[in-house]
């Protein structure tokens, strides 16, 4: 189901993730998003956000003690774009680590439309749209694994 991990050397897919969670210091859920206008909404981190200065990435972060992945990133996406998701409308793409984290936290990535129209702003970071995969990716700091999420929802054709 997945895009060929293989262009991105920092990231590593893994399977059966539920039998290796011990093994991870966190979980993290992150989503590509698709607006009710089929633009492809990013953030960009500001200048002064540290080792993430000026990156551009995708919605999501930390899935808190007591929380499933998915209610993790129903709650990130409210608090960073306002939005109302609903579970059906999450689609998981994939399970990755990344070199950025030593391969020590795991990132649980899914796509979502918002086909209602639920999205009132970007509360944490810079929004970026782009009308296509392509321009998102000639971002000069795109995030790998952004760039891998992106290329795997174009490949499944939900963007």
């Amino acid at each position: 189901m997945t895009q060929s991990i293989e262009n991105y050397p920092s990231l590593r897919l893994v399977e059966n993730f539920q039998e290796q969670a011990d093994r991870f210091t966190c979980r993290l859920a992150d989503c590509v998003v698709l607006t009710k206008g089929r633009k492809i909404l990013m953030q960009q981190r500001p200048e002064n956000w540290g080792r993430s200065a000026g990156n551009l990435n995708i919605f999501g972060g930390h899935v808190e003690e007591g929380e499933t992945v998915v209610e993790g990133l129903i709650r990130e996406l409210h608090e960073e774009l306002g939005a109302v998701v609903r579970q059906e409308d999450l689609i998981f793409i994939g399970a990755i680590t990344e070199d950025w984290t030593e391969h020590t936290e795991l990132l649980h990535v899914y796509f979502w439309h918002d086909t209602h129209g639920t999205i009132t702003g970007c509360y944490e970071a810079e929004a970026r749209e782009y009308n296509t995969v392509e321009e998102a990716l000639a971002h000069p700091k795109i995030m790998e694994y952004a760039a891998w999420a992106l290329e795997t929802c174009q490949t499944l054709k939900f963007i």
